[in-house]
């Protein structure tokens, strides 16, 4: 059995002890490609607005370590 192949049926396994509906579902969602999520005009706007910025040198960019203790901060209060 090729590694992809144990890969197959590990996940078959799993699958197969599922007991929860929209656990199923998400799975079907997943194969069938439908899991994405699009952004609205004004989202890509911002999102090309906001790279546009980072590529000029504008934007303000932070660490791992520094997102993480901003997050960590933010999630304290």
């Amino acid at each position: 059995m090729t590694k992809l192949e144990k890969r197959k049926a590990v996940l078959l396994e799993r699958i197969g002890a599922v007991e929860d509906e929209r656990i199923l579902q998400a799975l079907e969602r997943t194969l069938e490609g439908t899991t994405h999520h699009t952004l609205t005009p004004e989202q890509l706007k911002a999102l090309d607005s906001s790279m546009a910025r980072y590529l000029r040198g504008e934007a303000k960019t932070y660490t791992p370590e520094q997102v993480r203790a901003r997050a960590l901060k933010a999630i304290r209060g």
